[in-house]
């Protein structure tokens, strides 16, 4: 019995998080109501109020969910690898992306989207910089390097998302690790 409550958990939860990305799709979050979520989720409003206090706890759920899967992701392939390939890790943001592409569409549409990447750059940042400034370089020239790279990299990746540049993942992955790794070698002086 516990099981299908947990799995009944879930599925309110999912119904909820994407009827928020629905509607943040058609009107801006200020706008939105519990009740246009559980019009659209079809649910109750009891079953809303059991998961979220309010619409901000669901779009804030959305991003630290997004967020630490990224970061989960980021630890497991290791900084270093990040900025020596960054090809394969473009590629695997994009695969996961392109799993969801209606549902990251719908977010790209909110502020929800926006804080989440700009919050994926500043721990991709931060790291970096952090290794950087121990390699003996300068935190100034550090952060011009990394300004640019990351967020050159976050809107390209956002302008793919939202359907402004058309290709395919290898394309999309290839030609941004490309460029990504000639800024870096002339960077390192590689």
């Amino acid at each position: 019995m516990a099981k299908a409550e947990y799995r009944s958990s879930i599925r309110s939860k999912n119904l909820i998080k994407k009827a928020l990305a629905k509607l943040l799709h058609e009107k801006e979050m200020s706008k939105i109501t519990v009740s246009d979520i559980i019009r659209e989720a079809d649910i109750s409003r009891g079953t809303f109020y059991a998961h979220y206090p309010d619409v901000h706890g669901v779009a804030e759920q959305i991003e630290q969910e997004e967020l630490k899967k990224l970061i989960d992701f980021v630890d497991e392939i290791g900084i270093n690898s990040i900025v020596e390939n960054p090809a394969d890790f473009i590629k695997e943001i994009c695969i996961y992306i392109l799993r969801d592409i209606e549902y990251y569409r719908m977010l790209m549409e909110s502020n929800i989207l926006n804080n989440f990447l700009g919050r994926i750059i500043n721990i991709y940042y931060d790291k970096t910089l952090d290794r950087l400034v121990e390699e003996g370089r300068s935190r100034g020239e550090a952060d011009i390097y990394l300004s640019f790279a990351s967020n050159g990299a976050r809107s390209t990746l956002v302008n793919w998302i939202s359907g402004d540049i058309q290709c395919g993942v290898d394309e999309i992955s290839s030609t941004l690790g490309k460029y990504l790794s000639v800024c870096t070698a002339i960077y390192f002086g590689k």
